[in-house]
């Protein structure tokens, strides 16, 4: 039986979490039913600007349009 592919589109959001700057993902839609109970944050390297992770979010907003999960 194949694996089930579950994709959904996104966007990436900056905030602070405890001083440090943060890349969140958030889903468009309830369509990833693996995640939906989930929250994907990325901790930016130590010495990496708010700025600086503004741009990196900006940059993956133009460029990715959809996350795909697949059971192993």
């Amino acid at each position: 039986m194949p694996n089930k592919l579950e994709r959904g589109g996104c966007r990436f959001s900056v905030r602070n979490a405890e001083g440090k700057p943060i890349i969140e993902m958030e889903l468009f839609h309830d369509t990833v039913s693996r995640l939906a109970d989930a929250k994907l944050t990325f901790e930016m390297l130590s010495g990496t600007t708010l700025e600086e992770t503004r741009k990196l979010a900006d940059a993956m907003n133009d460029r990715i349009i959809d996350v795909v999960v697949t059971p192993k």
